[in-house]
């Protein structure tokens, strides 16, 4: 192979692992046996890659191995390269298999607190050494981070129209009447929208996709007076009853878990209702890891839906 040009031939990774290892081992039949090839075979590779090289990387007579000083310098190279190499492989596999690497979530904040408790506590203890992080903003941000690629798939309420985001619908809530437990209303099967105008009420802001909702079911019915207070999320909104400052409309799975001070009545007169989905950009299919809590969720959704709560508003 003397006088071969480099740029046309290439070591090949199987002499490389072979130099690497005759180099550590200093003794071809140990490299043979731990390479499980024949000592005529790992010779060739050997011979084949000082010819591609044309340098002799090993002093050999008949009791012993030795690197050449230029087979020194090259096995601190080339080591290296295969341990990363191997180290790549590695990393791979366990991603493949669940075994490590992360996972982005996009969520919008009035559906956090109901999903994501269990889901991450069960994908936690599935798959320990997976890295979760949770993107908790808006519709239109939660929208955006799976458009861009930030999360690998989303909980969201909207998308269902955009050609660019897959949306997997998973379970349709009705927005309710959030009351404290002792309000005269607490206790009503449902209550139509203009029982609301006698009590002081709040709103989310129209910064937020939920008050588009309702402000387009509410364009044909008698228009609402002016609540009280306005906020950017619904979290705020429960506060705000909780804390005995009136009543709000709210989805109905962002109230609070049983036991609870505040309680949702459904609002009928028109119904108003947001569908629940996964979203995920068209055509980009999702990691082993993502599929995994991807699937927590869809579960999730329906354990909710047998619990009871179409009973409760979600329909």
């Amino acid at each position: 192979m003397k006088g071969t040009p480099m740029g046309t031939l290439k070591p090949t990774l199987a002499d490389l692992r072979a130099f690497v290892t005759v180099g550590e081992l200093q003794s071809f039949a140990a490299a043979a046996k731990a390479l499980h090839l024949s000592q005529p075979a790992l010779s060739r590779r050997i011979s084949h890659l000082e010819g591609l090289l044309d340098v002799r990387l090993f002093d050999r007579t008949t009791r012993s191995v030795e690197l050449t000083q230029l087979g020194q310098r090259f096995l601190g190279q080339v080591r290296s390269v295969i341990t990363d190499l191997d180290r790549s492989v590695v990393d791979l596999h366990d991603v493949a298999h669940i075994e490590a690497g992360d996972v982005t979530v996009g969520c919008v904040f009035s559906a956090v607190h109901h999903f994501l408790p269990g889901v991450i506590r069960s994908f936690r203890e599935q798959h320990p050494h997976v890295l979760v992080r949770i993107i908790e903003e808006g519709a239109d941000e939660v929208l955006a981070s799976v458009k861009s690629g930030e999360a690998d798939f989303a909980l969201n309420y909207t998308g269902m129209q955009d050609p660019e985001v897959a949306f997997t619908p998973l379970l349709k809530e009705r927005f309710v009447l959030a009351c404290p437990v002792g309000h005269p209303l607490a206790k009503r099967r449902s209550v139509r929208w203009e029982e609301i105008v006698d009590y002081p009420y709040a709103l989310v802001s129209h910064a937020s996709r939920n008050r588009v909702l309702i402000d387009q079911a509410l364009a044909e019915v008698t228009p609402l007076p002016r609540p009280v207070c306005e906020f950017r999320h619904i979290s705020t909104l429960i506060g705000f009853v909780d804390n005995g400052l009136g009543v709000a409309i709210v989805p109905q799975l962002t109230l609070p878990r049983q036991p609870a001070s505040v309680v949702g009545v459904p609002l009928e007169h028109p119904v108003i209702s947001r569908t629940i989905g996964l979203t995920q950009r068209t055509g980009r299919s999702l990691s082993p890891a993502a599929a995994a809590f991807a699937r927590l969720l869809t579960q999730a959704s329906r354990a909710t839906t047998r619990r009871g709560l179409r009973r409760s508003g979600v329909v």
